[in-house]
């Protein structure tokens, strides 16, 4: 076992809150015309900024899945100088990457020439696969079908794109599709090598959405569910768990060893009424050192798995190891 625990200091953008799925137990999601429905190019170059100066690796790009298949979206998108979606992310992206800021989308499922096309500005990509249960939560939520995020998640290891993935727990699901799900997972990387990390993640309900007054999951049940992780995951896998959900010492000490991006700029636009704790904070929790990382992790920096677009800024950030360089 490893004598530190990782993260990644990032900036979150959330480049749109479009999305063609609705699922019952998220509060992300927003209309076309409400506020916040679409970033602009200066303000995600503002928020860009912002990270450089607090010393972010960074650029967390998230987003709804496919908005360009919900009606009006086309428009707006338009009205800020661009037809494509995609073409607007790689903008983004080359931006943050000109001011030191290494990207990491989460993009949903999108199709394999628009994920070979983000591999270029991209140190690393993510896809939550939740779970391979059919569940009510995801019954209005097309892009939740299990198959197809699995094959997804396998598009990206044939594209050797290091790739984080995770469940959600709590959202209606059994113990035995927490197990199917890790199994699935696992069965993915032993075959493409490219699952840098598996959270292990709460539900936490949200006011307005249908699971507004459901329960979320036990201290109990979160701990059998990163042992079961860390049991079942290959060992080059990290076991990831969010620190601004659920305390994560325990975790820690059940196999966690990797508490994902921590902003000192922006909330978590998921889940903002959980504030980040402070890192210095989180060290003394857990009774153990943090280690900074970038979004790729140091195997994969070693191994070179990146383009030569980001080169030059991953050999900037990282130390011999593939760490952040202090």
């Amino acid at each position: 076992m490893q004598g530190f625990v990782t993260f990644s200091r990032n900036v979150f953008i959330p480049l749109t809150r479009v999305c063609r799925n609705s699922c019952a137990y998220c509060g992300f999601k927003r209309g076309v015309d409400e506020e916040g429905a679409l970033l602009d190019y200066r303000s995600v170059v503002r928020i860009l900024r912002r990270g450089a100066l607090s010393s972010c690796a960074e650029a967390l790009f998230t987003f709804g899945e496919a908005p360009w298949v919900v009606e009006g979206f086309g428009d707006r998108l338009e009205e800020i100088g661009f037809g494509s979606f995609i073409d607007y992310l790689v903008e983004c992206s080359r931006k943050a990457i000109e001011m030191g800021l290494l990207p990491h989308t989460n993009a949903g499922v999108i199709s394999f020439s628009d994920l070979r096309r983000l591999k270029s500005v991209n140190a690393s990509m993510g896809l939550m696969l939740e779970t391979t249960a059919d569940l009510e939560a995801h019954a209005d939520s097309p892009g939740k079908d299990p198959a197809t995020r699995l094959r997804f998640i396998e598009e990206a290891g044939r594209l050797k794109i290091p790739f984080t993935t995770g469940i959600l727990i709590g959202i209606g699901e059994s113990l035995s599709d927490r197990i199917e799900s890790l199994e699935a997972i696992a069965r993915v990387h032993r075959r493409f090598g490219h699952i840098q990390e598996v959270i292990i993640q709460n539900f936490s309900p949200k006011p307005g959405t249908k699971m507004s007054r459901c329960e979320p999951p036990l201290a109990s049940t979160m701990l059998e569910a990163v042992s079961l992780a860390r049991s079942i995951l290959p060992e080059d896998v990290a076991v990831q768990v969010p620190p601004n959900l659920i305390d994560p010492k325990s975790l820690v000490e059940h196999g966690a060893s990797d508490l994902g991006g921590i902003s000192t700029v922006t909330i978590d636009h998921i889940n903002p009424e959980a504030p980040w704790p402070r890192i210095e904070e989180l060290a003394r929790r857990i009774g153990m050192p943090l280690r900074e990382r970038l979004p790729i992790y140091p195997k994969y920096v070693r191994d070179s798995w990146y383009s030569d677009e980001i080169r030059p800024l991953i050999e900037m950030l990282s130390d011999r190891e593939g760490f952040r360089k202090v």
